[in-house]
């Protein structure tokens, strides 16, 4: 069955008519798109605390577009007050959640940089496996947001436990932002979506790790799973991992072909973490 899949014209890249034009345009207005619907929920992603009311004044002009575009602002502040939060404890968690969109943000845009500037693919994707498999692992993370929050079913706000959680797993959240970060930042011209060989990268933090980013993925939808905890979310994410290493090992293989010096750099570099032996 995966070989008659693989085996189909309509997964053979190369068929694919202007095919890095048609993506960087559609990619230019996705990131028009996500970038201004990001700005539009940050006084509900984030909300407000004193020190940012300032800000209310200049989203309220955006309060008349549908609840799905600009949902109203959340009093962040007012929120925690009410269950006995101190100031301190509040302006922590504003503090983090605040550099974790930021992060999220950012990371986007990193994303959208290096798919507009990647270089030209030296081997390109050719069968289900490679072109539409990859998309399809990346998805899941998304699936498990669109799923019920259940952190506050776990430790409601009135536990001490809610606040020690959510400094945890708001800062593993920020450490796996900023790797994703950088890693993009440092693949950029070799970056892709589906298994291609564009550029071998062993720069920066791919000097001591062949996937970064993937393992920086491990760590965000972990986290993830946390909040959004379910046995089918569990299920996604154990998918996830599976999946998105058999992406690797896909990846890989024509990385070797295209670039016979990417066989030694394999041999010498953890996968997903560094080798220390």
């Amino acid at each position: 069955m995966l070989k008659r899949l693989n085996d189909l014209a309509v997964f053979d890249a190369a068929r694919w008519p202007a095919r890095e034009v048609v993506g960087r345009i559609l990619g230019g207005l996705l990131a028009i798109g996500f970038i201004s619907w990001r700005l539009l929920k940050l006084p509900n992603s984030v909300g407000y605390i004193r020190e940012v009311r300032w800000a209310w004044r200049w989203f309220s002009k955006f309060e008349q577009l549908p609840d799905w575009l600009a949902p109203p602002g959340y009093d962040f502040e007012g929120h925690y007050f009410g269950f006995g939060y101190s100031r301190e404890q509040v302006t922590l968690l504003w503090t983090l959640t605040f550099v974790l969109w930021l992060l999220i943000t950012c990371s986007f845009i990193a994303y959208i940089i290096a798919y507009l500037t990647r270089a030209r693919a030296q081997s390109v994707a050719k069968g289900f496996t490679q072109t539409f498999f990859p998309v399809l692992v990346a998805g899941l993370p998304f699936l498990t947001t669109l799923t019920s929050y259940t952190y506050r079913d776990w430790f409601p706000e009135k536990s001490e436990a809610h606040l020690t959680g959510m400094v945890a797993i708001l800062s593993v959240l920020i450490a796996g932002g900023a790797l994703q970060l950088v890693s993009l930042l440092t693949l950029r011209r070799g970056f892709t979506i589906m298994s291609e060989a564009r550029v071998f990268i062993r720069t920066g933090l791919y000097r001591w790790v062949r996937h970064p980013v993937y393992a920086s993925h491990f760590l965000i939808y972990f986290c993830y799973t946390l909040v959004y905890f379910h046995a089918l979310t569990v299920v996604m994410y154990v998918a996830f991992v599976a999946g998105q290493t058999i992406r690797a090992r896909i990846e890989e293989r024509k990385l070797t072909a295209a670039f016979p010096e990417y066989e030694e750099y394999r041999k010498s570099t953890g996968m997903f973490l560094p080798k220390f032996w």
